[in-house]
C-alpha cells in the first residue's frame, strides 16, 4: 500500500473529487498573509477573528518569530471586493505604498485591530508575506493501484480546506494519526483496510471541511452565530475549543435550527 500526502504537482489529481462534499471550483477567499511589528497586542493576548461582512475574514494571530514577537495578519479576501488589492501589491517593489494600504483597509474594515496599529507599524521582511489562493476540495480516501494494491490519500491530497478556520494542518495531522494507528493494528492493507480507514476519520474530515465551507459562503443567519458569541463568553469558548474538534462544530453550526440550540445552550 502506498500512502500520498502531496496535494501539489503531478499527483495533485491522482484521487477524484467527491462532488457531494466539494461545491467549490475555485477559490472562495484571497489569502494575504504577513508577519508585521507594531500592532499592540489584543486584551487578553490571543488570535482573534474578524469579519467584515461581504469583504472577507481578518485572523490576527501572536507569534514568536526570528524576529522576536511579532503578529501574523492573515487576510481571507472576497475576490472583487475591497481588499482584493490587498493580493496584488508588491511590499518588495513598493513597502510604502503596500504598508499604506493595509493600515487603510484595517481601519475601513477590521477597526479592532486598525485601533491597536502603532507608528511604527510595518512587515517584517517581504519574504515574510504569502499571497496566493486556495480551492477547497474533498477526494477520495483510496484509489486501486492493480494486483490487490491500494493507495490510500492522507493530508492535502485527501482533504483541502481554506485557512480561514486554521483546519488544514489541525485534520491533516488527525489522519495521519488514525492511519498510522491502523497500521500497526492491521497485516493485510487491502480494501477493507482503505475502507475501515475512511470510516474511522470521516466525520472529524467532513466536519471541518464543511464548517469552513460555511464560512466561507455564510447564509444569512451565521451572522446571528457571531453575535451570539460576542455576548456570550461561555459560548464563546465552547466554540473555540470545538477547534479541536470540528465534528462536534460541524454539528453545532450546520443549520440555522442548530445555530439556536447551540447558542441556547440546549
Amino acid at each position: 500500500m502506498l500512502v500520498v500526502a502531496s496535494g501539489r504537482g503531478a499527483l495533485s489529481g491522482l484521487f477524484p473529487r467527491r462532488p457531494e462534499h466539494s461545491p467549490h471550483d475555485a477559490p472562495r477567499r484571497l489569502v494575504c498573509a504577513g508577519l508585521y511589528t507594531g500592532i499592540a497586542p489584543a486584551e487578553p493576548a490571543a488570535v482573534t477573528i474578524g469579519v467584515a461582512p461581504g469583504q472577507g475574514e481578518l485572523l490576527e494571530i501572536p507569534l514568536v518569530s526570528r524576529h522576536g514577537r511579532v503578529t501574523a495578519l492573515l487576510f481571507e479576501n472576497v475576490p472583487g471586493g475591497d481588499l482584493a488589492v490587498l493580493n496584488e501589491l508588491s511590499p518588495a517593489d513598493d513597502p510604502a505604498l503596500f504598508r499604506k494600504t493595509v493600515v487603510e483597509k484595517l481601519h475601513e474594515h477590521h477597526p479592532a485591530t486598525a485601533e491597536r496599529v502603532l507608528g511604527d507599524f510595518a512587515l517584517t521582511d517581504p519574504r515574510d508575506l504569502l499571497q496566493g489562493a486556495v480551492t477547497p476540495a474533498v477526494r477520495e480516501d483510496f484509489l486501486p493501484l492493480g494486483d490487490d494494491r491500494f493507495a490510500l490519500a492522507l493530508g492535502d491530497a485527501h482533504v483541502v480546506v481554506d485557512p480561514v478556520m486554521g483546519q488544514g494542518a489541525n485534520i491533516a495531522a488527525y489522519s495521519a494519526a488514525v492511519v498510522a494507528a491502523e497500521i500497526a493494528a492491521e497485516t493485510v492493507y487491502d480494501e477493507v483496510f482503505c475502507r475501515r480507514v475512511a470510516r474511522a476519520r470521516e466525520e472529524v474530515l467532513l466536519g471541518a471541511s464543511a464548517w469552513t465551507n460555511l464560512v466561507l459562503d455564510p447564509p444569512p443567519w451565521l451572522g446571528e452565530l457571531w453575535r451570539g458569541l460576542a455576548d456570550d463568553p461561555r459560548r464563546a469558548d465552547e466554540f473555540t475549543d470545538n477547534f479541536d474538534h470540528p465534528d462536534r462544530q460541524w454539528r453545532a453550526l450546520a443549520t440555522r435550527r442548530r445555530v439556536r440550540a447551540f447558542l441556547d445552550g440546549s
